[in-house]
């Protein structure tokens, strides 16, 4: 993530959100979104090809094909003129490491089902499902060609991609004394000879690819095959626009030489945008702003006519829509809608949701419809701020202060991060009656925790995922601050831990409730093999609840709750 300068706006009123409910307890849990799965038109071919691009830190109003002056882009808005251009294409965050989790996934940012395990940036859990993986079994050969460190195979963001390269991230460095919004290189022009070989070899079957452009990202470097808008910071990303719309040119022009580009879905989307001084805030991650969210969304399905679309689409809908056409089945885990009925003619009024966590208790929510963009800036400072998008294009106006202005969308944003305060599993957690347990631990965590018992297999291998299950008998009030320690340890000072909040919130506990749930661990793929001792207690800012165990070691307040193997 990446920002020069700090937003001036956030400067709504409503210092406490009262349009937002007191959170409730819950005793079910949230049903799944409707993926909203069509019947595809019979005029798109059955064995239709899916090429994916990916173009990093690209803003939709810096495309021909959403009225941008410059012609950054004639290869796309080629493309576009037969192909569903949406004009309200949004990114659920404003940066790659939360962006394309969610493509992939079609899971919100937030939702998405992280490995935590890996250091900085986090990965994909086996649990999560890629594109790849829901196309690979309808008979696509797939593929991927990425060009930047974070996809690297150890965040596992090649789930499901029989061939993936990311090589060309080696084209672009770091810059002396800059965090990751800085490199230098290109990649472009590579990673199309990539892509087009990928397509040679793969030409009679059926295909899925996707190609992750990154030269758009910051430093703005001149090319010498483009000619410059200029040499200021604008001019210069417009050249890496037009540099990349290029070499993209180029894999559409082979598509048409081999017979394929009426074969083959294809979808161009921005991960995220750019900000250039809008708000005081320049490059991106770190806020929520239209010129930080709103991407490019162009999809082109043969035997369907070129249309502007007016509803409103996020990132999350396009691996439903892909598997829609590709005549799957939708999954509970999609959190997106297809786009299938869009792409026929419909146009459907909605809204779509971001997500936004950083350090320093950093947490903000938007929505936005075709007319208004509402963001609720939920810590350290809550305000609202809400901006008509239909005539302010550039969010330059706070319209916070209306209270009957973007109304709608203001109360569907709340709604929905109310519900989002439900965890999910928190109602299945609250059991109706004390389980029977053969050997419980009985071990006390504070005067308010007992921690029943913990069930953990015999035996785990490195890299896998390490499934605990947690039964506790609620004995009074806790406070929310509190969390489980989970420290696993074993041979050569070995330690990996699954720190974590119960999925029934410790506020909820009343005194006789039983509560069970399943947290998950990954197992480092470096762990050495050995016996294992899991511990576990409570702890609060660097405190922990005293431990009490007549059936279990317990040392500086943690209780050996659990032994197991690794080993290959």
């Amino acid at each position: 993530m990446a920002t020069r300068g700090s937003s001036a706006a956030a400067t709504a009123t409503t210092p406490t959100p009262a349009s937002i409910p007191a959170r409730r307890d819950a005793t079910a849990h949230r049903p799944p979104p409707d993926p909203a799965f069509r019947p595809v038109p019979s005029s798109v071919p059955r064995d239709a090809n899916v090429l994916l691009l990916t173009i990093d830190t690209t803003r939709a109003d810096h495309l021909g094909m959403y009225g941008y002056p410059r012609p950054t882009s004639p290869s796309l808005d080629a493309m576009a003129r037969d192909a569903t251009v949406f004009d309200h294409g949004w990114a659920h965050a404003p940066s790659t490491r939360y962006s394309m989790p969610a493509i992939l996934t079609g899971r919100l940012p937030l939702d998405v089902y992280y490995d935590t395990s890996v250091e900085g940036w986090p990965g994909l859990l086996p649990r999560a499902t890629t594109i790849a993986e829901a196309l690979a079994p309808l008979g696509f050969a797939t593929g991927a060609i990425t060009s930047y460190w974070y996809f690297d195979r150890i965040r596992h963001m090649d789930q499901g991609f029989a061939e993936y390269d990311n090589e060309d991230a080696r084209l672009h460095t770091g810059v002396a004394g800059a965090g990751p919004e800085q490199t230098r290189g290109s990649s472009s022009k590579e990673q199309t000879d990539k892509a087009i070989a990928f397509v040679t070899h793969h030409a009679s079957e059926r295909w899925f690819l996707w190609v992750h452009y990154y030269d758009p990202h910051a430093d703005y470097e001149p090319h010498p095959e483009v000619p410059t808008f200029g040499t200021d910071d604008v001019a210069r990303y417009d050249g890496e626009i037009e540099f990349t719309d290029r070499h993209i040119g180029r894999l559409l022009d082979d598509l048409r030489a081999k017979g394929l580009y009426d074969k083959t879905v294809v979808v161009v989307t921005g991960d995220h945008g750019e900000g250039f001084g809008e708000h005081g805030v320049e490059l991106h991650g770190y806020h929520l702003y239209a010129p930080q969210t709103r991407v490019p969304l162009i999809i082109r399905v043969p035997g369907l006519a070129g249309r502007r679309a007016a509803t409103p689409a996020g990132h999350i809908d396009l691996l439903p829509t892909l598997v829609n056409l590709a005549g799957g089945a939708p999954s509970p885990d999609m959190m997106g809608r297809s786009l299938v009925d869009v792409l026929a003619g419909a146009d459907v009024p909605r809204t779509v949701f971001q997500q936004l966590s950083y350090e320093g208790n950093h947490e903000m929510r938007g929505g936005v419809d075709a007319r208004c963009h509402v963001i609720y800036n939920v810590s350290p400072d809550t305000s609202w701020e809400v901006y008509r998008i239909d005539t302010d294009p550039l969010e330059t106006h706070d319209l916070a202060g209306d209270d009957d202005e973007c109304a709608g969308v203001r109360a569907e944003v709340a709604r929905w991060y109310d519900a989002e305060q439900i965890p999910q599993g928190a109602g299945e957690a609250l059991l109706a009656a004390r389980p029977a347990i053969a050997a419980p631990l009985d071990a006390d965590l504070g005067d308010a925790v007992r921690l029943l018992a913990v069930d953990a297999p015999g035996h785990v291998r490195p890299g896998d995922a390490l499934a605990l299950t947690w039964t506790f008998a609620a004995r009074g009030r806790v406070a929310p601050t509190w969390r489980v320690f989970v420290h696993v340890e074993g041979p050569g000072r070995g330690f990996f831990n699954g720190d974590h909040r119960p999925v029934r919130p410790f506020e909820w506990w009343r005194a006789g409730q039983y509560i069970r749930y399943t947290t998950s661990v990954i197992v480092p793929r470096s762990a050495a093999s050995g016996h294992y001792t899991v511990w576990a207690g409570l702890f609060d800012a660097g405190r922990r609840a005293p431990a009490r165990a007549p059936r279990a070691r317990v040392v500086d307040d943690a209780v050996a709750v659990a032994e197991l193997e690794v080993s290959p």
